[in-house]
């Protein structure tokens, strides 16, 4: 949304880690805009093909590491080596585990930390790195909704470690205790080991919007994707209910990360990088009269209800510091549904 600064990267290689993922394709078109090469780690060579076709007009300036598993140590000391910085945005995003340490806790703090160490020891010209948290590492699960309190980016998830790692805890409090202790692991690190670099951290809350990542078929959505997805195919017949209700269009998230990674002032800092609050049925609402041809499979609920009394987000320190504006629902909504439309019509599922 915020005016780009064209040809800032000119000449530098930036690595961005789990290329092929929803958030990283818009770190990626930010990068690209500002004229840097970039270097990005995938699992296989499948992820690598994926990104050249969603980048394809920026071949010249992207290559690719093979990084089969994030947890390797060193397994991230070739990725490293001459690049200009570093964006971290791998991470697992799944809800439903078999272990929750070894799916979740272990792969987001280790792979994090990993990198770090890769740098320090293989690239001592990086200065910053940005890593991808999320607003799971903020929220205190055990508040609900929280009427009346504003989070910030002074707001820890207070789940110990020892509770999000039993077997019977949810895994969507699994989930949310893994950002948390990478974050936390992040600035641990720097703090022990005083490397060449500093690092700032990006908590978004949901991420929504059109993907720039190539979608073959309707079925093979991101976790997100799907969700918003649902409400407009006809499998979801009621509105559910809201469980996080910040918000983020990803195209600003994308670049968010770069804005934080050229900025002196983002050294050392985190950042609520929120839009503001929506729910389901507001999703549902803007579909609906959006789209009317799609009216009668997306569910009614009670149009224009009020939001339910919950926590606020204040993302005062991003607008300020990184400059950044955000899309509205309706316009990430409209442009996310309108993408899937068009993929009906390609696919033949119209």
């Amino acid at each position: 949304m915020s005016s780009v600064k064209s040809n800032t990267g000119l000449g530098k290689t930036v690595l961005v880690t789990g290329g092929s993922g929803y958030v990283a394709a818009e770190v990626l078109n930010a990068l690209f805009s500002r004229g840097y090469n970039v270097r990005t780690t995938v699992r296989n060579q499948e992820a690598a093909d994926k990104i050249q076709k969603s980048h394809g007009k920026y071949l010249d300036r992207l290559s690719f590491v093979i990084v089969k598993d994030l947890q390797i140590p060193g397994g991230h000391d070739k990725a490293v080596k001459g690049v200009d910085g570093v964006i971290h945005t791998a991470s697992p995003f799944v809800l439903n585990v078999e272990d929750n340490e070894r799916d979740l806790l272990k792969p987001a703090l280790n792979g994090t930390i990993e990198v770090l160490k890769s740098i320090q020891a293989h690239n001592p010209s990086v200065k910053r790195v940005v890593i991808t948290s999320s607003f799971a590492a903020m929220v205190d699960l055990t508040k609900g909704n929280r009427p009346g309190y504003t989070y910030s980016e002074k707001d820890w998830n207070p789940t110990p470690y020892e509770v999000a790692a039993k077997k019977d805890t949810p895994g969507a409090v699994a989930y949310c205790a893994s950002k948390l202790f990478a974050e936390k692991a992040a600035f641990d690190f720097v703090k022990q080991n005083n490397p060449n670099f500093t690092i700032s951290t990006l908590c978004p809350p949901m991420v929504y919007g059109p993907s720039s990542v190539y979608i073959p078929s309707l079925e093979r959505l991101s976790t997100s994707a799907a969700e918003i997805y649902s409400l407009m195919n006809g499998s979801t017949k009621s509105v559910p209910d809201t469980g996080f209700f910040g918000f983020v269009d990803v195209r600003d998230l994308g670049e968010a990360h770069v804005r934080a990674f050229e900025s002196e002032k983002a050294a050392g800092q985190r950042y609520l990088a929120a839009s503001s609050k929506f729910t389901f049925q507001k999703i549902c609402d803007i579909i609906r009269e959006e789209f009317p041809e799609k009216r009668a499979l997306v569910p009614e609920g009670t149009p224009n209800a009020p939001f339910p009394d919950s926590y606020d987000l204040d993302n005062s320190k991003i607008k300020t510091e990184l400059g950044m504006e955000f899309r509205d629902i309706r316009t990430m909504i409209r442009d996310m549904a309108a993408q899937f439309i068009e993929i009906e019509k390609r696919t033949g599922k119209a």
